[in-house]
């Protein structure tokens, strides 16, 4: 199959950023094709926005690749020469959406922190309101359908996310120097994500209540490391 080298094709819509571009990189990783010319770029972001569309009403395990390239306007036979199928596509999907959430979750936080109890709970308080507007990354993330291999995936993603809660907390408190501290964080955001999808398999959304019993048991988990009152750091 020739490739197209030409201009990269219009679309509706304004223009990727190169932030997007990036994040669209970072997904194709491991896909059939490492360095994509322009046009297969294109073709690649209206595929995973595609699937992202089609998965806000649709479940994990009714969508084939032909039914998103169908969506994307993008022939079958390209869809195939890009991703492996559909599942090739749902690995690619979930790295931009958990780099999104890395950027959600990266931003400072701006209210006043007085106990570093409070720093868990804006963070979850945070990945609850992504997942509430994102149901493609409710379901690929933390809902009951996602394969092992996509469950794997995330638990390997989410070691970057448990040392941006150590980070958020640093930045406010002395953390002690305990051994294997940044795998204490990660443990207690799996534990957060468990509250999540079970409020997922529940309710088909993550509530107030589920996102409250997230914070009460990841604290409860940390608090077997720390004491309650952590010193402030001084600025």
């Amino acid at each position: 199959m020739a490739r197209n080298r030409g201009a990269p094709a219009t679309r509706r819509g304004p223009a990727t950023s190169s932030k997007d571009d990036w994040k669209l990189t970072v997904a194709l990783l491991g896909t059939r094709r490492k360095a994509p010319q322009a046009r297969g770029l294109e073709r690649r972001r209206r595929l995973l926005e595609s699937a992202r569309t089609l998965l806000s009403n649709r479940e994990l395990d009714e969508l084939t690749l032909s039914d998103v390239a169908a969506h994307a306007r993008v022939p079958k036979g390209s869809a195939y020469f890009f991703y492996a199928d559909i599942g090739d596509i749902y690995a690619a999907l979930q790295a931009v959406q958990h780099e999104e959430l890395i950027e959600i979750l990266t931003q400072p936080i701006r209210r006043r922190i007085r106990r570093w109890q409070e720093v868990v709970i804006a963070l979850n308080a945070r990945g609850m309101d992504y997942y509430t507007h994102n149901p493609a990354a409710r379901q690929l993330q933390i809902g009951p359908k996602t394969s092992p291999d996509l469950k794997l995936r995330d638990r390997q993603s989410d070691v970057r996310l448990g040392k941006l809660y150590e980070q958020h907390v640093e930045h406010f408190f002395v953390l002690p120097p305990i051994a294997d501290r940044s795998r204490i964080f990660f443990r207690a955001v799996e534990i957060a994500d468990l509250m999540f999808s079970l409020s997922v398999i529940e309710h088909g959304t993550i509530t107030r209540a589920m996102c409250a019993e997230a914070d009460r048991a990841g604290i409860a988990y940390l608090e077997s490391y720390l004491t309650t009152g952590l010193p402030r750091r001084k600025r």
